[in-house]
């Protein structure tokens, strides 16, 4: 993906977006549609649900994250791959401050909430530092719908984490919440977030992993049998 496949445009009017509360109703009915929000782009992909520790030093993003703890309101986080903005991304909550430095650093713990595709993309939100992006929202409910996956899925949770699952539990679960069970790495996540046939991409993902375990179990068995 080109780094400008997404043009440049005027950066929005801070009431056109900012800031919108995450626990105002309203604003969650609106998931649906198209929303401009605070951008941070990094090479980090977080389903909804997983968190992860984040080293905040740069003005511009310690400025977002001031703005965002002050309106109780996300930011999202277009994936970058080897500099290039790339297609999709996901939307994150700031759960709290971990920890401040002399400097003015911080650690923040973020959480996944949202996964969107990114339309249009300013660098710059005016007079603020930091950049804001046109995103649309994706639907992070998908069930497993279909039967190889649903077969895979247990078959995984059985054979890799030791745990019985039955069928009825699979059928409600998402697409998200399965993959974060891989513990996959970003590059793997974004692959899966941009595929066409996501149900698909799953499961191939699940079929390489359950071949690779029972690979290494089956060579394990061999060496204690010699």
């Amino acid at each position: 993906m080109n780094e400008n496949f997404f043009p440049d445009v005027p950066a929005p009017k801070m009431h056109d977006y900012f800031m919108r509360p995450l626990n105002n109703t309203k604003y969650q009915h609106m998931k649906t549609r198209q929303l401009t929000i605070p951008m941070f782009p990094l090479n980090m992909v977080l389903f909804p649900g997983e968190t992860t520790k984040l080293y905040i030093f740069e003005d511009r993003y310690k400025q977002l994250v001031d703005d965002c703890l002050d309106n109780d309101a996300s930011f999202g986080i277009p994936y970058m791959e080897k500099g290039k903005r790339q297609r999709f991304g996901c939307e994150v909550k700031i759960n709290r401050i971990l920890k401040t430095y002399e400097n003015g650093g911080m650690d923040i713990l973020i959480e996944g909430t949202n996964i969107f595709e990114l339309l249009e993309f300013s660098e710059i939100l005016r007079p603020k530092l930091y950049g804001a992006g046109l995103i649309e929202y994706l639907n992070i409910n998908q069930k497993i719908i279909l039967n190889n996956l649903q077969d895979a899925t247990v078959n995984y949770f059985g054979t890799v984490q030791n745990k019985i699952i039955d069928y009825e539990t699979v059928a409600n679960l998402s697409i998200y919440s399965v993959a974060s069970a891989l513990q996959l790495t970003h590059p793997e996540k974004y692959r899966l977030l941009a595929a066409q046939n996501q149900q698909l991409h799953l499961l191939n993902l699940l079929n390489f992993i359950i071949h690779i375990i029972n690979t290494e179990q089956q060579l394990k068995d061999r060496f204690i049998d010699n």
